[in-house]
C-alpha cells in the first residue's frame, strides 16, 4: 500500500500544471515564478516614491534640461500610482498591463502631475521542475511614449525590454534569483542590466527580501557603475490578498532613496 501510494502521489506531481497557485510577485528588480492561474486575474496598485539628484540627471540627460540652470544642490521628487492587471492567458503564459501617473516636483522645473509611459508585456514559465524549482522565466515588456517625456514622465518613445530570470529555492524557504535584461531604447544605444534577490519564507504569511540591481555607466555620467540597492516586506493577510513594503537607495546614481507600497490581489 505505501509503494502505491507513492507511485500515486508521484502522478499527481507529474501531471499537475506547472502552475500551482495563483500568486503575485514580490520583487521589483527582478522576475519571480509566480503567476495568476489559467484564465485567473490579478489586480493591484504600486505606489512608489523617490528622491532623485536632479544635478546628476542634468550631466546624462542634457535633452531634458537643455536651456534650465541646474545647481548640485537641487532635487527632484517623484511620487508614482500604478495601477496593473495580470491574466493567466495559457497555462505558462501570463500576459500583464500597467498605467503609471506621476507627480513629480522638481527644484528646477516645478510640479507637474500625468500620466506616465503604458506598459504591456508577457512573462511565459518556460521550465519548472515538479516541485517548482528550478525555474526558467523570459519575458518581453513594450511601453508606450504615453507620458511627458519633457517633464520627466515617460522615455518619449516606444521601449521595448528582453529578459530572462532563473531561480531555485533551498531548504524549502530561501529563494534565490539571478535576472538579466536589454532594455532598448531607455539611452541612445540600449542598455544592459543584471539584478539578484534572495528572499527568505519566514512563514507562509511572512517573507523578507533583498535585492540588487547593476546597470550599464549612463554616457556623461563621472561615477563609476550604478548599483541600486531594495529590500521589503510581504505579508499575506488573506488567501489571494498581498501587501509589500519596500525601501533601498543606490550608489554611482540618480536615486538618493526609494519607499513603496504594493497591495495585490488573485481573483
Amino acid at each position: 500500500m505505501k509503494k502505491i501510494a507513492l507511485v500515486l502521489a508521484c502522478l499527481a506531481l507529474l501531471s499537475a500544471p506547472l502552475l500551482a497557485e495563483s500568486e503575485s510577485q514580490r520583487t521589483l528588480y527582478v522576475r519571480e515564478n509566480r503567476f495568476p492561474d489559467l484564465h485567473k486575474l490579478e489586480i493591484g496598485s504600486f505606489v512608489s516614491y523617490q528622491q532623485l539628484d536632479e544635478y546628476f540627471l542634468s550631466q546624462i540627460d542634457k535633452r531634458s534640461y537643455g536651456g534650465y540652470l541646474v545647481n548640485k544642490n537641487d532635487r527632484r521628487s517623484d511620487t508614482t500610482v500604478t495601477p496593473y492587471a495580470r491574466y493567466g492567458l495559457f497555462e505558462n503564459l501570463t500576459v500583464y498591463s500597467r498605467v503609471p501617473i506621476d507627480f513629480v516636483s522638481s527644484d528646477v522645473k516645478g510640479s507637474k502631475a500625468g500620466l506616465n509611459d503604458l506598459a504591456v508585456g508577457m512573462e511565459l514559465l518556460a521550465y519548472q521542475d515538479t516541485c517548482q524549482y528550478p525555474w526558467v522565466v523570459p519575458y518581453v515588456e513594450v511601453t508606450f511614449p504615453t507620458g511627458d517625456a519633457n517633464n520627466h514622465m515617460g522615455c518619449g518613445k516606444v521601449d521595448p525590454i528582453f529578459g530572462v530570470a532563473v531561480g531555485t529555492v533551498t531548504f524549502d524557504q530561501y529563494h534565490w534569483i539571478l535576472d538579466g535584461r536589454y532594455d532598448a531604447n531607455i539611452v541612445s544605444d540600449g542598455r544592459f542590466e543584471g539584478a539578484g534577490a534572495f528572499i527568505w519564507d519566514i512563514s507562509q504569511q511572512f517573507s523578507f527580501l533583498a535585492e540588487a540591481k547593476v546597470t550599464e555607466k549612463a554616457s556623461g555620467s563621472q561615477k563609476d557603475v550604478p548599483v541600486y540597492f531594495n529590500g521589503g516586506l510581504c505579508y499575506k493577510p488573506a488567501e489571494g490578498l498581498s501587501v509589500n513594503l519596500y525601501g533601498g537607495t543606490s550608489v554611482n546614481a540618480e536615486e538618493n532613496g526609494h519607499g513603496a507600497v504594493k497591495i495585490a490581489y488573485n481573483f
